[in-house]
């Protein structure tokens, strides 16, 4: 690293100075020539760059606070106030039946009643540090709210203003979009996160802007960043960060995400009901960690050093600009969340050799301006390096970040912009080259490399063999990517570029944010909120749609009964029905809920002795009917086949979904030669893998960090108590509050004496 003398500060009337004299100096403790970063603080955000120069690279790493400085009560988190205005679509579509996928009994909810129970669920996580908003587009829009502190009569008075919504007619996105915007912009101005939460299940088809949403918001709004209106200028500053929700498969993907970029959000896809209440509980939690709002990064540098982007296009991507020999870049990176870190990585071409050569200057500085939620004064953070330092980060957070930015790249071009800014999908025979070009991508990621939980998050949603791999299933058959894919692949995109956990279903995505404590924090009470709060009271059976609806009524028999809103949330637990039959070593089946320790059962590789039974109690479970009429929980790996070597889950072969009432079985097998294989029960005409089976990671089907684990299984059993006979009562499976994936066992409620009640 070249030593830099202090030099003064531009702005104090000193003469111009050159680029490798112009470093930002914030005091003693600011700038580290040593790592060319900013120095970390508990109420600052750091800085910092990493030259590749074997890969003509820079990475920029931006690392806010881990936490606020108060201390953190997972049962009540101080999380950061906001300003929220909810658009909701009430078009005739969204009074369509919400079944979760493959359950035969309606619970007689329609995607509005989910929709509106999404926005209790805020409002029940809010205080009076935060105000809320409501708007609801059919045909025309209405302000349903205008913001309001959600104070005890104001969260009441906003509970009742939500449970009146009702569907309409068609879709005026744009005057809803419009009119909420215009509602975040008159309430008065706050130090709270303000942001616009559009919730839609169809196309826009009424009063769409002539000349395209984008050209239209651009010509209304300057971006929240670096990018402000001109004195004299009719345009306003956006007043908050747009973010946009897909519902269903009749959308258009393609104009929610440019939205939601050029609002400096997110957009998430909801392809049924069963996401709902992950999507929406993760992008409030999102927005109750944020750190900051209207993150700009600038990078200086001079001729011939060349940086740029290469993730791919977006609506508010800048060109580098140029000065004589000077150029600058400029990313709008919005909200910062809490403890965890944007790392943006860059193209750099012409990179000197000599670092004392004027005519190769390979140096570069960087500035970061942000506004700290709940503050008044803009921070700011400042770093500079030579492009010729060794690279400080290890391999493996290289390749991590290379490869994170190769498969946003690689998406991006499959979604090309059209003159109207909106995102197309490649027509029939591009596309067909571009999937072509998947299985070469996949082969030379960096990421294929090392066995790091970030890097291996990135190869499985890539490339793992079902249920994981979901980019190449998207991208498998036209039929796929029609239906699902065009809507998927942008919203993961989204999640990678702007490094936010949008649900707990992929892998990459569960990355972020799982070390701030906050974001845990404010995701698990919202979490337990929206399975807590009473259920809506079912509105679809009784819906009339209008003539515009996309989707028809259910033939559901509707059921009158008490259910949990948990079934749209998460799947959970890996069992078998009581009465399932189970193979033992003699030849004879008996029923699983019969097995004791110490009997012996058919595994693959030969006989072994039951080591432990677990017994949990259920209500309403889904189940799915396999070959053979086995009954058994969706995600608990089974293999058709003879010799048990093609695992799959039983979601995606069942012949029909039941609602079961009763116990439900797992079994550990001695442990004995530590092949997989000999930890397999055969159960009718399938085999179904047991508990403690030696396979922790990897893509396998039955891989799984905890069932997979032995003596982290044996010691929850113990901790649970195990009776003479090997049984264990559990009560369901612990997550961890990290990732959300199952990380132990509940201890039991207080048993119902039934064994089953199939509906």
């Amino acid at each position: 690293m070249v030593k830099r003398p202090y030099q003064p500060d531009p702005a104090s009337g000193a003469k111009r100075l050159t680029l490798r004299q112009r470093i930002p100096i914030r005091g003693p403790s600011t700038v580290n020539e040593k790592t060319g970063s900013s120095q970390t603080s508990p109420l600052h955000a750091s800085l910092s760059l990493h030259p590749v120069s074997a890969k003509e690279a820079l990475i920029v790493k931006v690392t806010p606070p881990h936490a606020p400085v108060e201390k953190i009560d997972p049962t009540n988190p101080p999380h950061v106030a906001c300003d929220i205005v909810l658009v909701i679509d009430v078009s005739g579509s969204m009074g369509a039946p919400a079944d979760v996928p493959g359950e035969v009994e309606s619970t007689g909810l329609s995607v509005l009643d989910l929709t509106k129970h999404a926005a209790l669920t805020i409002i029940e996580t809010l205080n009076e540090n935060d105000r809320l908003g409501i708007v609801t587009f059919g045909s025309r829009s209405q302000v349903v709210l205008t913001l309001a502190s959600m104070n005890k009569d104001n969260k009441d008075l906003a509970r009742r203003k939500v449970r009146e919504i009702e569907s309409r007619d068609a879709t005026n996105l744009w005057h809803g979009m419009r009119d909420g915007l215009e509602v975040l912009r008159q309430g008065k101005p706050s130090n709270r996160v303000p942001a616009l939460m559009i919730l839609t299940d169809g196309k826009p088809n009424h009063m769409c802007p002539e000349q395209g949403y984008i050209p239209k918001l651009r010509s209304l709004y300057s971006l929240s960043g670096s990018e402000k209106s001109l004195p004299g200028s009719e345009k306003r500053s956006l007043p908050g960060t747009i973010h946009t929700f897909g519902f269903g498969y009749n959308l258009e993907s393609g104009l929610l995400k440019a939205i939601a970029e050029f609002g400096g959000g997110n957009y998430a896809f909801i392809p049924d009901a069963g996401m709902i209440g992950t999507v929406f509980v993760h992008a409030v939690a999102n927005l109750q960690s944020t750190f900051a709002t209207k993150a700009v990064l600038t990078l200086s540098y001079q001729e011939p050093l060349s940086l740029e982007e290469i993730r791919g296009d977006y609506i508010g991507r800048h060109a580098p600009k140029s000065d004589g020999p000077e150029s600058t870049l400029t990313l709008e990176l919005g909200n910062l969340q809490y403890g965890q870190t944007r790392d943006i990585y860059i193209s750099a071409k012409g990179i000197g050799e000599d670092p004392f050569d004027e005519k190769g200057v390979t140096s570069v500085t960087a500035r970061l301006d942000y506004f700290p939620s709940g503050g008044k004064r803009k921070g700011s953070a400042y770093a500079t390096c030579s492009m010729l330092a060794d690279a400080e980060l290890s391999p493996n957070e290289i390749a991590y970040h290379e490869s994170r930015t190769l498969i946003s790249k690689f998406l991006a071009s499959i979604f090309p912009a059209n003159v109207k800014e909106v995102y197309q999908a490649l027509k029939h025979e591009q596309l067909k080259a571009k999937v072509a070009e998947l299985p070469e991508l996949i082969k030379q990621l960096p990421a294929q490399k090392f066995e790091d939980e970030l890097n291996k998050s990135l190869v499985e949603d890539l490339a793992g063999e079902e249920p994981r791999g979901q980019i190449s299933i998207a991208l498998r058959t036209p039929e796929y990517f029609r239906k699902w894919g065009t809507h998927y692949l942008p919203s993961i995109h989204n999640a990678h570029t702007r490094q936010i956990c949008n649900s707990f279903k992929d892998s990459g995505p569960q990355q972020y944010g799982k070390d701030s404590t906050l974001f845990r924090a404010c995701r698990d009470l919202l979490d337990n909120a929206f399975d807590q709060l009473p259920a809506p009271e079912p509105s679809a059976p009784h819906a009339r749609y209008a003539a515009s609806s996309s989707h028809p009524t259910s033939n559901h028999p509707f059921s009158n009964q008490p259910f949990s809103m948990s079934r749209y949330h998460n799947p959970a637990g890996s069992c078998f029905a009581g009465s399932t039959p189970v193979e033992l070593a003699s030849g004879r089946r008996v029923a699983i809920r019969k097995l004791r320790r110490g009997v012996k059962v058919r595994t693959p590789t030969g006989a072994r002795k039951v080591a432990v039974v677990l017994k949990t109690p259920v209500t309403e479970e889904t189940m799915c009917q396999v070959k053979g009429g086995i009954l058994v929980t969706p995600w608990h790996p089974i293999a058709g086949d003879s010799d048990a070597k093609a695992w799959g889950f039983p979601a995606y072969v069942t012949q029909r979904n039941v609602r079961y009432t009763g116990f439900v079985y797992s079994v550990m097998l001695q442990r004995g030669d530590g092949n997989p294989r000999s930890h397999a029960l055969r159960v009718g005409d399938v085999w179904g893998v047991t508990l403690g089976h030696g396979l922790v990671s990897g893509n396998d089907s039955r891989a799984h960090a905890f069932f997979g684990d032995y003596r982290r299984v044996a010691k929850a059993f113990l901790g649970m108590g195990i009776d003479k006979a090997g049984v264990v009562v559990g009560g369901g499976v612990e997550r961890d509050r990290r990732t959300g994936v199952v990380s132990g066992f509940r201890q039991p409620p207080p048993l119902l004496d039934q064994e089953c009640i199939v509906s």
